[in-house]
Parts: C-alpha cells; sequence; structure tokens
C-alpha cells in the first residue's frame, strides 16, 4: 500500500463540507484534488489541484477520476454512472457508487429500510402529481402527510408538510414519495465511521432543532437530552444501518424519536454531515478527519467528548440576495469557548447556510442561552 501522503484523493464538490475536510487534509500533508462547478468555489485554494466542471456529468466526473487514486464526495447529486465506471476500471471509490445510488432515490432509500428491517415511517410512491391527486380524492391519502422529491433535495428543499389538500397545489410535478406523518418529541443524529477493515467508530447521538419555516436545522446539540436506553438504541440502528449499506466513510444517520419513544429513520447522508459540525473543537478527532482515516483505511480515531456543545447555523437572512456581508461578527469574539467558521462562499440567498458558530460549555442551560443571543446578534445580509 501507498503511504498516504503519496495518494492523490480527489474530492468531488467545493462547497463547506470540502473546505473542511481539506482543513484536514492540508494538516496531514495529503495530496487533494478538487471537482467543482464554480471557479470559486470555497474550496478552490485549499488544494492541490483544482478543476471545473458538472457534477452530473458523466464525462466530467470520469476525467476526474481517473486522475486520482482514492474518489469520496461532499454531496450526493453525482453521476452514479461515472463513479461505477471508475470503480470497474480500479479507482476506489468511497462510499461506494452502490451506496450513494440508494442514497440519491428516496424512494430507493424507503424500500431500503423495509427489505433490510431498519425502522422508518411508513410511505407510498407516486410517478406524478396526477397519480397523487387521484390517492387524494380516493381518500388513501391521509393529512398531515410528508411529500419529498425522491432526487436533489437538499438542505430542507424538496420537502413539505402536508396539512391538507390545499398544501399540494403548489407542488411541482415529479417522481415523490408521501411519507407517514410522525409524531415526534425530537429529532436526532448519529454520524458513524466505518474503514475497510470494518472497524466502526460513532460520535455521541445529537439532537436537533430545526427552523419551522426553512425546515433547515438551527441548532445542534451534543449530547442529546434523552436516556442513556434510548442514546444506545439510536447508536445501534445507526451502525445496522451502516453496515448494510456497506457504507466506507462516514455515513449520518438522522431519526425521529417518537412520541411512544420509538426510533426511526429519517434519512441518511454517506458524508460529512451538518449535525456534526461540533466535533471540530468538541472531539480529539473530527468527523471531517475521520472521514480521511475511513477512506484511507486507516485506524479510526477517538469520537469521545466531554461537557455540552452547541452548533448554530448562520444562513443567509431572509430578502437579501447577493454579495455577502455579515454584521456582528465581532460579537464572538468577546465570548469564551465560541469558535467561528465562515464558509467563504461569496453569495448569499435566503436559508443558503453561509457559517457555524460551536459553543463548548460545562452547563447546557449557559451554552443554550448564548447560542440564542448570537443567533439573534449575527446577521447575514448582502451588500
Amino acid at each position: 500500500m501507498k503511504d498516504i501522503q503519496d495518494i492523490k484523493i480527489g474530492l468531488i464538490g467545493g462547497g463547506q463540507l470540502g473546505k473542511m475536510i481539506l482543513s484536514e487534509a492540508n494538516r496531514m500533508n495529503l495530496k487533494t484534488l478538487v471537482l467543482d462547478s464554480n471557479k470559486n468555489s470555497p474550496c478552490k485554494n485549499l488544494c492541490n489541484n483544482f478543476y471545473i466542471g458538472k457534477l452530473d456529468n458523466y464525462n466530467d466526473i470520469l476525467k476526474f477520476g481517473k486522475r486520482c487514486d482514492i474518489i469520496t464526495f461532499e454531496i450526493e447529486h453525482i453521476n452514479i454512472d461515472a463513479l461505477l465506471k471508475l470503480e470497474h476500471i480500479g479507482k476506489k471509490v468511497y462510499p461506494k457508487p452502490h451506496t450513494l445510488s440508494i442514497v440519491q432515490d428516496k424512494s430507493k432509500q424507503k424500500k431500503f429500510y423495509n427489505e433490510n428491517n431498519l425502522p422508518t415511517s411508513k410511505y407510498s410512491y407516486y410517478k406524478n402529481l396526477n397519480d397523487l391527486f387521484l390517492n387524494i380524492k380516493n381518500g388513501i391519502i391521509q393529512f398531515p402527510s410528508v411529500w419529498k422529491k425522491t432526487k436533489l433535495g437538499y438542505d430542507g428543499f424538496g420537502v413539505k408538510v402536508l396539512r391538507s389538500e390545499k398544501d399540494t397545489l403548489d407542488l411541482p410535478d415529479c417522481e415523490m414519495i408521501i411519507e407517514e406523518f410522525v409524531p415526534f418529541k425530537k429529532e436526532l443524529a448519529v454520524i458513524v465511521a466505518r474503514n475497510f477493515n470494518g472497524e466502526i467508530k460513532t460520535y455521541e447521538t445529537v439532537e436537533m432543532e430545526f427552523n419551522s419555516f426553512s425546515n433547515q436545522v438551527e441548532y445542534v446539540i451534543s449530547p442529546s437530552k434523552i436516556s442513556e436506553e434510548l442514546n444506545k438504541k439510536a447508536i445501534n440502528i445507526a451502525i445496522e444501518a451502516t453496515k448494510k449499506l456497506d457504507v466506507i466513510g462516514l455515513l449520518a444517520v438522522e431519526m425521529f424519536l417518537t412520541d411512544e419513544d420509538n426510533i426511526v429513520i429519517n434519512e441518511v447522508a454517506p458524508r460529512p454531515h451538518n449535525s456534526g459540525h461540533f466535533t471540530i473543537e468538541a472531539c480529539p478527532t473530527s468527523q471531517f478527519e475521520q472521514h480521511l482515516r475511513s477512506i484511507l483505511n486507516l485506524d479510526l480515531g477517538n469520537t469521545n467528548h466531554d461537557g455540552c456543545a452547541i452548533m448554530l447555523n448562520l444562513v443567509g437572512g431572509e430578502g437579501f440576495e447577493g454579495n455577502v456581508r455579515y454584521e456582528n461578527l465581532n460579537e464572538i469574539f468577546s465570548e469564551e469557548n465560541t469558535h467561528l467558521h465562515i464558509y467563504g462562499k461569496e453569495k448569499t440567498r435566503p436559508n443558503r447556510k453561509m457559517g457555524h458558530i460551536t459553543i463548548i460549555c460545562d452547563k447546557f442551560d449557559d451554552a443554550y442561552k448564548k447560542a440564542k443571543s448570537l443567533k439573534e446578534k449575527i446577521k447575514v445580509k448582502a451588500i
């Protein structure tokens, strides 16, 4: 096996997740190549070689992958046929293309959970709106329910809670699933790392607080405020999903804790995830370093952390679009154990993820109060 510093690691996608992966890769002096469609990607100046190409284009992905020894990604919307071809010619693609092909399609995801006895909500698949409206007319669809695009949904886009037939009037005509609405107390997530040797490490179960309007995560709290029994149950479900999906790399498993204390899988992401950003400051091994360790088949690192960590997302403000301007960032630097991450995106738009703040604290109430205060003070606007 090559020394890790001789391995060319190809990263598909040049956004904030890629930027944080590269931060760890550069610390270890790894050779990195990045492909992104944006010539001003946040990753542009952080890798050894930067290439411009479309992530859904077969030839662009194939040409890029042939330059690399190991290919990984920070976003799911990638041409699968090209990844399969790269795997066929001997390139290492982690997580595997087969894993990604399941995750890319929410209908395939749900079918996979059912076939593998992984707990999830009931669902039905619809090819188009006409089929959906027919089932609504026949009383088959019960409200409330959850509509999801089968493909290309991301960061809360492509998801909508349907509380009545009126909520279906502005839906796009595309393939979709309708999920049974699950009354839940908390939204949880567990990040699992697995290398080629089958070694597995997990991070603490976290709970996520979502913005009811944008359906995006506002706060991630670690550790979650649940019993140890439920914590172990969530971790075991995440590990089982990782094994059955045959993931090499990271898998973020998002789950609902129902009113009856059952845990069901909502969705998974085979990459570093917003729910794991706190690990940069809170854990000996961040999720980004762990991802690199996993795909390089190195021993996995320590995931423990003491005290409490709260991460809050900084997103583009409503009504602002264009060159970004941040207000009141200086407020952060007067706070102890408070860590700022700005992603380096030139343009803002409503609800676009532009950065995050992580607060480390022994007392949850103190950290949560600080997070709420900073969320009110820090504004992401446009020039």
